[in-house]
This record gives C-alpha cells, sequence and structure tokens, in this order.
C-alpha cells in the first residue's frame, strides 16, 4: 500500500463508496416483488442501475492500478488512458474542497429524506429545492421562491401524472390532496 500514490488512494476510496451504494441497491432492488415473471419488470432498472455501478467502479480501480503503475516505473506512454498533465498529483482530492458547501449538499439530502417521510414527496422537493439553492449561494428572492415552486410543479407531473409513480403521504401532514391537483390522480 505505500506504493499506492495519493490520487490511487483516492480512487480506491471512490470505488468503495461506489461499490457500497450499488450493493445496497442490489439488496434494496432483489427485495422489489418482480409481480411476473417477465424478463423486464419492477426490479430490473434497479438491478441494471445495480451492475453498471458495479463495473463503473471496477473500471475506476482498474484505471487507478494502471495509472499507478505506469506512474511509478516512470513510463509515458502516448496510448495512456490519463495523460500525465491533466493533473496535478497536489491538486487532487479533498485538500483544498470547499468542505462547507459539501456539509451543505449533503445536509440537503438528509433534509430532503426527513422530510420526504414527514410531509411527502411534494414538499420535500419544494423545500430541498429552496435549500440547495440557499447552499450555493442564490439569494435572489425571486429565484429562491419561483425556481422551486416551478420545479416540485414540474417534478411532482412528470413523476406522478405522467410516469404514474405512487406519492405517499406525510407522516405528519399529508399533503397529496394538494398535489394530486398537479398530478392529476
Amino acid at each position: 500500500m505505500s506504493s499506492l500514490r495519493y490520487r490511487t488512494k483516492i480512487e480506491f476510496g471512490v470505488t468503495a463508496v461506489v461499490f457500497l451504494i450499488a450493493g445496497g441497491f442490489a439488496f434494496l432492488a432483489w427485495g422489489i416483488n418482480p409481480s411476473s415473471d417477465d424478463a423486464v419488470g419492477p426490479r430490473f432498472v434497479p438491478m441494471v442501475v445495480a451492475v453498471t455501478m458495479l463495473c463503473l467502479g471496477a473500471l475506476i480501480s482498474v484505471m487507478a492500478i494502471h495509472e499507478n503503475t505506469n506512474r511509478n516505473n516512470g513510463e509515458n506512454h502516448a496510448d495512456d488512458l490519463i495523460p500525465p498533465e491533466a493533473y496535478e498529483e497536489d491538486d487532487f482530492g479533498f485538500r483544498d474542497s470547499d468542505i462547507r458547501r459539501v456539509v451543505a449538499v449533503i445536509g440537503c439530502g438528509i433534509a430532503y429524506i426527513i422530510l420526504f417521510f414527514s410531509f411527502g414527496y411534494f414538499v420535500a422537493t419544494l423545500l430541498s429545492l429552496f435549500l440547495v439553492l440557499l447552499a450555493f449561494g442564490n439569494r435572489k428572492p425571486m429565484t429562491l421562491i419561483g425556481l422551486p415552486i416551478i420545479g416540485t410543479i414540474i417534478y411532482q407531473y412528470i413523476f406522478m401524472g405522467l410516469m404514474g409513480l405512487h406519492d405517499p403521504a406525510g407522516e405528519l401532514i399529508d399533503f397529496t390532496v394538494w398535489s394530486n391537483l398537479i398530478s392529476g390522480n
């Protein structure tokens, strides 16, 4: 492990996270009742996503090992997958990241999950879009009010109205009466 470059170690970490998420996708997808013996059923797309994530995670690791080996041997080939000028070793990773913004986006995701269970899809999407705009520094009142409303209406119409997805009621307050006006259910 000591012969691995910093970038390679980061890419192995990314691979581990991708594998973990893909494993969660596969586990949850396997629990979906197929409701038929057809090849394409309700669990098909989640399983395709899981397998694709596993393959891409493996590709990240293979490329990281390949590049690590080439750089450690001092070799530079014209057919390298990642040219040496594509990155600087000291410039890669989380050292210079805006951690506040990263934490804010993660917080928005957590808030979305909590709001989803408490108030349902409509309110969770509305408030989460508002929080994401705040996290990225938008302070224009028209944008902070208008974009979440328009975005939520579009999402509600596409997913619940056109695609016919189930709009679960919130545990605390049920807003499905209002959201059904948009989706037409």
